[in-house]
C-alpha cells in the first residue's frame, strides 16, 4: 500500500510544552458501518501525525457527539479499539451536550 499523504497537520489544540495536541472530529457515528469507518480513518489519521510531529507525541481526540444519540456500547467499542491499536499516549473525550 502506498503511504498516505494527507498534507500539514492542522491539530485544533496543541501545547508544545507537553507535546500534545488535540484534535475534534464531529462524524456520523448512527450505525455500526460509520463507526468502524471512523475508527479506521483515525488510525490512519494518528499514524500519519506521528509521522510529521515531535517524537513520542501525546494525542487528545474529542468526539463531537452533540445532535446525535449514539448508544454506549458504540463509545465503548471506539475507546477500546482506539487504544488496542494505537501504540502510542492518546486519550479520547466525548462531548455529549
Amino acid at each position: 500500500m502506498n503511504d498516505l499523504d494527507w498534507g500539514q497537520v492542522t491539530p485544533e489544540g496543541a501545547s508544545l510544552e507537553r507535546n500534545e495536541f488535540t484534535y475534534v472530529y464531529n462524524h456520523d457515528l448512527s450505525s455500526k458501518d460509520k463507526v468502524s469507518r471512523t475508527i479506521r480513518f483515525i488510525l490512519g489519521r494518528l499514524r500519519y501525525y506521528d509521522s510529521q510531529l515531535p517524537a513520542d507525541p501525546r494525542h487528545r481526540i474529542k468526539f463531537d457527539l452533540r445532535g446525535q444519540n449514539i448508544p454506549e456500547s458504540s463509545l465503548e467499542l471506539i475507546r477500546s479499539e482506539l487504544t488496542d491499536k494505537y501504540l502510542g499516549n492518546l486519550t479520547i473525550d466525548f462531548i455529549k451536550n
